[in-house]
């Protein structure tokens, strides 16, 4: 039975139950052996009869005590146990009589009670838990019990009834009462077996139930037997039948206080059961149909009340087996319908969902093409993007790597990175919008002058790639040719040009990786040239090579151009005030672009053209300090660099003398800086011409002391007037602990032998304010680096001077414009 919880109850209401299950068995046991022995002649009824009601009451408190152990199945244990209780007055009436008068005459009032048993038995039975059927189900459900009760009355009326009624010689009356034990029996056991086929499981309690209603027909029929030849008492050995019944009802109501069958052994007795019940109920219907045929041709010969019986209990019974038929096949045909039905829904939903899902994966489909567009397409150009680009080049880097078939000659590779010049300036003055706009057509005449097998991106901002198989240099300069036109922006024209940087396979690199930096470099190569002009790469021997062929080549006549420059890097006091200038030589070359010192004075010493730089240099020094000097900054000294063929000179110092008186300047306001470590093996010649250039009051620093060719013998020897200490030192100054305490032992060395020697003493390199602070506390007069002040042209420098010569030293660097 489902749907069934437990009561709440106490352990002592469980205890009470199984004592009444126990006194029900032990009156039961007590009344099978009261029998056996009755049978082997004690001749005494009244205590087999005491058993009997014994067990009758126990099982009636049985099922009493069960009601309040089952929410559910409450109302059924209530019915049945008034049932039982009912049968027991019954007996425990009949007792009384039959020991007063005797007999007990049918029909009487007990018949009354005894019948009321199987009323309220049928109620309890109503009551029990069943799970709700289609009414379909509900109506075969229903005639096949009655096809099996009414084959079982038919055998019954054939077997025993039809021989009973037609041999007593009773009332009309005691006949109907007497009839009315086996219908009302039938009607009993085909009501709890139409419940019991509700359940999917097999019902243990309603099983036993069943037995002991059938233990009760059969007692019943034995009684009706007996009573009609008037051979019945209590106390016989047919009364064991209704022990058995009530026990069977005690033992079900007991069980029922589980929901499940609490053992495994138990489960499995139950599982085998159905299995074996349900085939059964099966076939029932069909055998009780099979029964009443074999009676009713084993009575057609017949002419007695059992053999007409018998055929009108045979057409009953087919008539309910041709109604369930009926019932069958329209459950069929409605079962088929709804499936049907049910069947066309599902293929409808089914096509539906299929639809979805196809669209739906279409969709999906539509979006992750979209998605790996996004992924490697530019927005705006809708070019390829950086991504893209490295996949193409890393695809064309491997079938570089294939070998070619024979006969075919290897294409070759090359990348070409664009970088539009000006486009900074066209989104500063005319807005991102008209920039966006340039990008635009720039990516339309790069994606309309594409070559076969060339793939061209956008890299991001005013970068552009292109990806060709042709002569990379022809190529490079057909991509600048596109610039040539204007663009066409609407209302107005916009011209820009482009510089590009070339790397080619295999000489600028074997992977995606190395042609795409090599390419950027070239780029920026192509930046410093000018701009509007293309760049290959070449490996830093090669380019460094080619630099210095190039400056050779440019250099002379770079003078007579005026292509070089001075800008000048201030030089900061104890007093934190400007108090002199370095001059550094510049030289802006329109094809080289613009070049320090060290990249063009190897080769102007080569070509002997450093004796005319210098004294280029000191004549423009000069006459920019007198000019500052007429401005106001009459203490402000100049320093030139010298290089050491000066001194090969015999006109060096007339060179001082005319520089000096040319531009009214005195000795004092110029300082000459050189490097000791060039002086090798020709410092008696220079300190010659140094001491008779140091007489008209010029000052003699001597560059880059503490470096690693550094030298203790030229201060002894060459009149020197300031140590600049070399910047490896004073980057030291704030490095880590331990290679800061060795620069400050350093400098405090170089401080305390400059003080022993009379000279002064400069840091040079300063790029922090640690630096600068450090220095100047270990014992530096003065000091010039980056973070002092980037060397400027002469006019940010006078600007410089207007604005800081009488100021302190800022808190942060000047700022290169």
């Amino acid at each position: 039975m489902t749907g069934e919880v437990a009561n709440e109850t106490t352990p002592g209401t469980r205890r009470v139950l199984n004592l009444s299950l126990l006194l029900t068995v032990g009156f039961a046991l007590a009344h099978l052996l009261w029998t056996v022995l009755d049978l082997r002649g004690e001749g005494l009824n009244w205590p087999g009869t005491s058993f009997s009601l014994g067990v009758l009451y126990a099982a009636a408190l049985t099922c009493a005590l069960a009601a309040r152990k089952r929410r559910a199945s409450a109302p059924a244990w209530r019915w049945i146990a008034l049932a039982v209780g009912v049968y027991a007055l019954a007996d425990t009436g009949y007792a009384l009589v039959e020991a007063r008068a005797g007999t007990v005459v049918t029909p009487s009032v007990l018949d009354a009670a005894y019948l009321a048993f199987y009323v309220l038995f049928m109620l309890g039975i109503l009551a029990l838990p069943h799970q709700p059927l289609r009414r379909a189900e509900a109506w075969r459900l229903t005639l096949d019990t009655g096809i099996v009760v009414g084959a079982l009355g038919v055998a019954l009326w054939y077997g025993a009834l039809a021989l009973m009624l037609g041999a007593t010689e009773a009332g009309l009356a005691s006949k109907l009462v007497n009839l009315m034990y086996p219908v009302l029996d039938l009607c009993a056991l085909g009501l709890l077996l139409t419940v019991i086929r509700r359940d999917d499981r097999f019902p243990l309690e309603g099983g036993m139930l069943a037995l002991g209603l059938a233990a009760f027909i059969a007692g019943n029929t034995v009684y009706l037997f007996m009573d009609a030849n008037g051979d019945f008492t209590l106390g016989l050995p047919v009364d064991l039948l209704w022990t058995a019944g009530a026990l069977l009802f005690a033992v079900a109501a007991w069980n029922s206080r589980r929901g499940t069958p609490a053992s495994r052994p138990l489960t499995t007795v139950t599982q085998i059961t159905t299995r074996l019940t349900r085939p059964l109920y099966a076939a029932a219907p069909y055998l009780g149909l099979a029964v009443c045929f074999a009676l009713s041709l084993h009575s057609q010969d017949e002419n007695t009340l059992a053999a007409h019986g018998t055929l009108w209990g045979t057409a009953a019974v087919t008539l309910l087996v041709a109604m369930r038929q009926i019932v069958a096949l329209r459950d069929n045909t409605a079962l088929t319908a709804q499936l049907a039905a049910l069947n066309a829904s599902l293929e409808s939903r089914v096509a539906a969902r299929t639809a979805e899902v196809e669209q739906g994966h279409a969709q999906l489909e539509a979006h992750a093409r979209e998605l790996a567009w996004q992924a490697h397409h530019d927005q705006l150009t809708g070019l390829p993007n950086r991504a893209g680009f490295l996949i193409a080049l890393g695809e064309a880097v491997d079938r570089q790597t294939q070998p070619a078939l024979p006969g075919e000659e290897p294409a070759s590779l090359a990348v070409l990175f664009l970088d539009l010049d000006g486009f900074k300036t066209v989104n500063d003055t005319l807005g991102h919008t008209v920039g966006d706009q340039l990008l635009i057509r720039v990516a339309a005449r790069l994606r309309g002058s594409l070559q076969p097998g060339e793939f061209t991106a956008r890299l991001g901002g005013d970068e552009f790639m292109v990806l060709t198989p042709q002569p990379p240099e022809s190529r490079a300069q057909q991509v600048l040719e596109l610039f040539a036109a204007p663009f066409d922006l609407g209302d107005r024209p916009v011209r820009v040009s482009a510089s590009v940087g070339v790397s080619v396979y295999p000489d600028s690199g074997r992977d995606a990786e190395s042609l795409y930096m090599h390419a950027d470099v070239a780029m920026y190569e192509a930046k410093r040239a000018g701009k509007g002009a293309a760049r290959v790469f070449m490996p830093p021997a090669d380019r460094a090579a080619r630099l210095q062929a190039e400056v050779e080549n440019q250099l002379p006549g770079a003078l007579e151009r005026g292509e070089f420059s001075l800008h000048y890097q201030p030089i900061y006091g104890l007093a934190r005030q400007i108090t002199a200038l370095e001059a550094l030589l510049r030289w802006d070359s329109p094809a080289l672009g613009l070049l320090f010192p060290g990249h063009f004075l190897p080769a102007a010493h080569g070509t002997g053209l450093d004796g005319a730089l210098d004294r280029w240099a000191l004549n423009e020094a000069c006459g920019q300090l007198s000019r500052w000097h007429a401005a106001g900054h009459s203490g402000l000294r100049v320093a030139v660099n010298l290089s050491p063929a000066q001194f090969a000179h015999a006109d060096f110092v007339d060179t001082v003398d005319a520089a000096l008186a040319r531009h009214a300047l005195s000795g004092a306001a110029l300082d000459f800086e050189i490097d000791a470590a060039l002086l090798a093996g020709q410092e008696a010649q220079a300190a010659a011409v140094m001491g008779q250039v140091r007489e008209r009051g010029v000052r003699w620093a001597l560059c880059g002391f503490g470096a690693r060719d550094s030298a203790l013998a030229p201060l002894l020897q060459l009149p020197v007037g300031v140590l600049k200490i070399d910047r490896s030192i004073i980057g030291a100054l704030d490095g880590p602990a331990a290679v800061q305490t060795q620069a400050r032992r350093g400098v405090q060395a170089i401080t305390a032998l400059a003080g022993a020697l009379g000279l002064g003493v400069m840091a040079e390199g300063v790029e922090t304010r640690a630096q600068w602070q450090a220095a100047l506390a270990l014992g530096c007069d003065h000091a010039q680096g980056f973070w002092l002040g980037h060397p400027q042209n002469a006019l940010k420098t006078t600007a410089l001077l207007a604005h800081s010569l009488e100021q302190p030293v800022p808190d942060a660097p000047s700022h290169v414009v």
